[in-house]
């Protein structure tokens, strides 16, 4: 049986769990970048904003299948 994720309650707010996983995924998504930048990696992409919009849905999906099992 599959587990049904539930609306998360922030106080009075009730907010989507696919919200705060796509949140989760922009937020490591510009850590990662910063990390790309520090260390100069992201001259080796031809696009970086795509790259960042890349791993910020890479990162979601992989935050949703671990932590929600969506």
């Amino acid at each position: 049986m599959e587990r049904v994720p539930h609306d998360i309650s922030i106080g009075s707010f009730y907010l989507s769990p696919i919200l705060v996983i796509a949140l989760f995924g922009v937020v490591a998504a510009l850590l990662t970048a910063r990390l790309l930048d520090r260390y100069r990696l992201s001259r080796y992409f031809a696009n970086p904003p795509i790259v960042i919009i890349s791993l910020s849905l890479i990162y979601a999906i992989f935050i949703g299948r671990i932590f929600l099992g969506i």
